[in-house]
This record gives C-alpha cells, structure tokens and sequence, in this order.
C-alpha cells in the first residue's frame, strides 16, 4: 500500500538512489491556491544538507508540478509533482547487496519481495518522506481555505535521555526552526547538539521524541468509531520510518494514568484534545517515540546518513497530521449535518 486517505489521497513513489521520487494528490478540491514555492518551502525544511547534525548529501530538492495547478489554483484533478535525485552515491551501498543492516529493513524486504534496491535503502529510505512533506502542504493549503485558524507546530522534545523543557503557548514554526536540533529550548538544545556530533563522528546514531500540538480544530472533527482522529493519527505517524510509537496527551501522560481517576479526569488537557474520537476544542497534543537510525558503524561512516533523524523528521510529522486532518475534513464536508 503506498496511498493513504480516504477522500483527501496521497499516493508516494521513487526510491532514494532512483530518477526521482514524487507524490499525487487526488480528491484536492478546486480553486485552493496552490504555488510552487508553498510546497518548496516545505521540502527546504526537510531536505539534506541543511547542518552537521544531518546526513552530507547533498539534494537541492526542487520540486516540480506535473499537473492539477493552473494559475496558482488547484484544478479539482490529481495533483502530481517530482523531486528528481541529483547527488546520489550508490557505491556507497554495494556491502548492503550481500549484508543486512541490523535493524533496518533490509532483511524483511528481501524475504517479503526477493528482490530489492539496495542503494540508499531504496524506497525503505528516509528520501521517501519528501513525498509526504509535499503531500503534507497541499493538505495545509487546504486547510488554509476550510479552517484557516489551524495550526500545526512539532518540535524535538528528546535527544537520547535528554529532554527539554515544555515550549510556552505560541510556539511557531519558526521559532523551531531557528536551531538546527529543531528544539526549542534554548539550555537543552545546545547539548542535544553535542551529543548528536559526537555520535555521528563515533559511526553511531540516537533516537528520542518530538512533540506536536495542533491548535485551532473545530469541535467533532473526527470519527467516533473505527475512524477516530487519534487511530488515524496514529496510522499516519506510525507510517514513518524508525517511529516507534505514538501517544496522545500533554509530556507527563505516562506518569498521569498512574493517578485515581477522581485526580485524572479533573485535569483539563488529560485527553490530548482527542475525546470520544473526536477533537474536543483543546489543542490536540501527540508525542511521537523513535528509535536511533538504524545505519551503524562502518555504513554510517561510509555512506551519508542521519545520525539523528528527528531534527528533519519534524515536517514530515506535520505533514502527516495535515493529511489526516485534510482527509477528516473532506469526510465532514461530504456527510448531510443533522437538523
């Protein structure tokens, strides 16, 4: 399966050391306005090569707009657009033909299909993720147009064992972006950005955490049974590569349940803005877990390679809650509202 969306679809496709890779969007409404540099600003936020902290490769990552845009509106058509591969090093990959990686896909893939590319991990590559970063600003675009008072922002709230301080109310986009940790504490990112140094320059990798909130939904976004907004969400997100698990609920939840119920319910952000399935007016608040990448050693020194990939798995997480919101959306605009 490589489409998700039930009315708001996105399909991806490509591999990491392929001609290019690329996304269609279809069930895009029309006359949503749509540029090309909404969805290059997107892809600039994720692409490589943006610091030390992130792989060497070096991928300008310019996108192009195949069709369904029509002077800078959406025509209501399948929107299609490609991100061509221009600094591949697919030598860097020839150990991978005969040796699998420990803790990659490497060895599922071969046994699932008997056949695989090798290079760069093939379509198992985080360069996959582009596909859903541009997926994800179409859906923002939208949103944009049907509920222009939601907001979307996720930070690195872990490196390791390291975890920063909670972000006040107003956290922006921007603010995230002004350290290359995409954390937003000022003490725990710098220290975050040692450790990520230190490990790439040791041929080994770390995981932690990235927190998103999502202000501005309208109360009854959702589903409330098999198409609940937090097991949508949960699907999109537990979609990425090296996530190892999703919660839903402000940082201290884990510690939280342990309260008598008398204690939990009292507390007015308990549920993440999830209730019943559906959004109930609260900011909606996730923390997804991953695990350190999983190219080690010699074919992380060889190759290129995230040693922690969360610093540009931040918009792709965005991306994926925009999708799914996208999608809820459709679905709310297509039911008949009872009287």
């Amino acid at each position: 399966m490589n489409t998700i969306g039930t009315l708001f679809r996105l399909t991806t496709f490509g591999e990491s050391h392929g001609p290019a890779l690329g996304s269609i969007i279809d069930g895009c409404p029309a006359g949503i306005p749509l540029e090309r540099e909404l969805i290059q600003t997107a892809l600039d936020r994720r692409r490589p090569g943006q610091s030390a902290l992130v792989t060497a490769r070096s991928e300008p990552d310019q996108v192009e707009i195949l069709s369904g845009v029509f002077e800078g509106k959406t025509l209501g058509t399948p929107i299609a657009a490609i991100v061509r591969n221009t600094n591949q090093r697919s030598g860097d990959y020839d150990k991978l033909k005969s040796e699998d990686r420990p803790g990659h896909a490497d060895a599922v893939w071969r046994e699932r299909f008997k056949h695989r590319d090798h290079r760069g991990g093939g379509r198992t590559s985080g360069r996959e993720t582009l596909c859903r970063v541009i997926g994800g600003a179409v859906a923002e675009a939208y949103l944009a147009q049907s509920f222009p008072g939601v907001r979307t922002v996720a930070w690195v709230s872990q490196v390791g064992n390291l975890a920063s301080a909670v972000p006040a109310p107003g956290l922006t986009r921007a603010m995230v972006d002004e350290h290359p940790t995409r954390c937003p504490d000022p003490v725990a990112r710098e220290e975050m950005s040692r450790r990520i140094l230190a490990a790439k320059e040791a041929g080994d990798s770390l995981g932690g955490c990235i927190d998103i909130r999502v202000d501005g939904l309208p109360v009854g976004l959702g589903e409330p049974i098999f198409g609940k907004m937090k097991a949508l969400f949960a699907h999109a997100l537990g979609s990425v590569g090296a996530v190892t698990g999703v919660v839903w609920g402000p940082p201290d939840l884990l510690s939280r349940i342990e309260q008598p119920g008398s204690v939990f319910h009292s507390q007015k952000d308990t549920y993440g803005g999830i209730q019943g399935g559906l959004a109930n007016g609260e900011p909606v608040a996730l923390r997804v877990f991953f695990k350190p990448p999983a190219t080690l050693a010699d074919h992380a020194k060889g190759g290129r390679h995230d040693p922690c990939i969360m610093p540009r798995a931040v918009p792709v997480l965005e991306s994926m809650v925009s999708l799914v919101l996208a999608d809820l959306v459709l679905q709310l605009n297509a039911r008949p509202h009872s009287a």
